[in-house]
């Protein structure tokens, strides 16, 4: 969900909230910043809507200013350009406290 909404779109979507039901306050619709499940539960708390028919009515309106669809997942392109890389992985070279001690240690 979007959390900063384009300024014009997101006025237009408060006044319709605003216009449609009363009780809201543009301070009320503020303090959600544009979140759609903050604006769901106010519109639960102040308006005594069930949370699934806010949730639908929301959804609704809201629709019509295209703020909260999800960006078309697109398969990325592969080009002749960009070739798969390959990560090469190797064993590491034993660390000092892994190797064995040398026979001609002398103490």
């Amino acid at each position: 969900m979007a959390t900063h909404l384009p300024g014009h779109k997101w006025l237009e979507l408060k006044r319709e909230l605003m216009e449609k039901w009363h009780e809201l306050t543009e301070n009320d619709l503020e303090r959600t910043r544009g979140n759609a499940q903050s604006i769901v539960d106010l519109l639960e708390k102040k308006v005594g809507m069930a949370i699934e028919d806010a949730s639908e009515r929301f959804a609704e309106i809201a629709s019509r200013y295209h703020l909260y669809d999800e960006p078309e997942e697109r398969p990325p392109k592969m080009t002749e350009e960009k070739k798969e890389k390959i990560l090469e992985l190797r064993p590491k070279k034993p660390a000092n406290r892994d190797r064995k001690p040398k026979n001609n240690f002398r103490a």
